[in-house]
């Protein structure tokens, strides 16, 4: 569905790396109501239209606060349970490389241009026990209208069935991102 676009701008010639699960979450997220508008209004998300993404769905905020750029609203079940932690509240930049903490989230902002723009990126979650795991996040912009606020609405799939989460852990880039255009 879409699409696919480099992190350069340009389209991409080559099959998308994106997943079956991936294609399926934006389609959830092309069906919510826009009354006219071209993000979604996060009232307008129904939990029960995404129901078998849930457990692995993600919330941030793109805040202006330079010390809380990127702070997490909402982790689904799964990412709490295979990070070990509830992120609810903390700021995603807060786990990446300190080298990188500056960059995190830098090209979020696309996802809200003309015309709209999904995100796809592989990265590793890293471990306190050393485990290294690689997973896929699908990325889409999303609006709360009444303050104007922007967030991103996110599916993480790639999580082993052991858990290796001890609250300790750090997010590494894999590959360059993918935008794609959301159908």
């Amino acid at each position: 569905m879409g699409t696919d676009i480099s992190s350069a701008g340009m389209a991409t010639a080559t099959k998308s790396p994106r997943s079956a699960l991936s294609h399926a979450f934006e389609a959830a997220w092309s069906a919510i109501p826009r009354h006219g508008a071209r993000i979604p209004d996060k009232a307008d998300f129904r939990p029960e239209r995404f129901a078998r993404f849930l457990p692995d769905i993600y919330l941030v905020e793109l805040s202006d606060d330079p010390q809380n750029r990127l702070p997490i609203r909402l982790a689904g079940s799964n990412i709490r349970d295979h990070l070990g932690v509830d992120v609810k509240g903390m700021n995603y930049a807060d786990f990446v490389p300190p080298e990188r903490h500056a960059l995190a989230g830098a090209t979020m902002p696309l996802m809200f241009a003309d015309p709209l723009l999904g995100r796809w990126i592989r990265k590793d979650i890293i471990h306190r026990d050393g485990f290294r795991e690689m997973i896929e996040m699908t990325q889409l912009p999303m609006l709360e209208a009444a303050t104007g606020t922007r967030l991103v609405v996110g599916l993480i799939e790639g999580f082993g069935a052991e858990l290796h989460g001890e609250g300790h852990f750090r997010f590494e880039d894999r590959d360059s991102e993918l935008f794609f255009e959301p159908a």
